[in-house]
């Protein structure tokens, strides 16, 4: 596959990922404010998106990305996997459970990042270049 196609589908993911991250913020915000019954809907959604990361980590390596952002999906896999451990393990622990919307934020902040950083490959230029940072 070649390089620039490889970074286009990265930063398709990133993208489709941030969006996943607003709405699942969203559908918590529908069962906090306006319905109960919808926590069901956030549990679920989840499940749609949580493996993006990973395919994104993959992606890094052919696409010769480098830097953090070579390593974000890594990162952004392991705060969705500290989410489902804050809510199934830690929510009665103390405070503990209270890191989930801490952590729904820096998803949301490592996300905007690697939209911010990748945007360029969306247009499948051939002067976009590697990012380093």
């Amino acid at each position: 596959m070649r390089v620039p196609v490889v970074r286009f589908v990265f930063a398709l993911l990133a993208l489709v990922f941030a969006a996943a991250i607003v709405v699942q913020v969203f559908l918590a915000g529908m069962a906090l404010f306006v319905h109960v019954g919808d926590w069901s809907l956030h549990r679920s959604f989840i499940n749609y998106f949580e493996y993006v990361p990973i395919l994104m980590f993959i992606l890094a390596f052919p696409g010769r990305i480098r830097g953090l952002m070579r390593w974000l999906g890594l990162v952004l896999f392991v705060l969705c996997s500290l989410q489902h451990i804050t809510v199934q393990l830690l929510a009665d622990v103390w405070v503990l459970g209270a890191l989930h919307p801490i952590i729904a934020m820096l998803l949301f902040m490592f996300s905007a990042y690697g939209v911010r950083q990748s945007w360029r490959w969306l247009l499948l230029r051939q002067d976009s270049g590697t990012i380093a940072a």
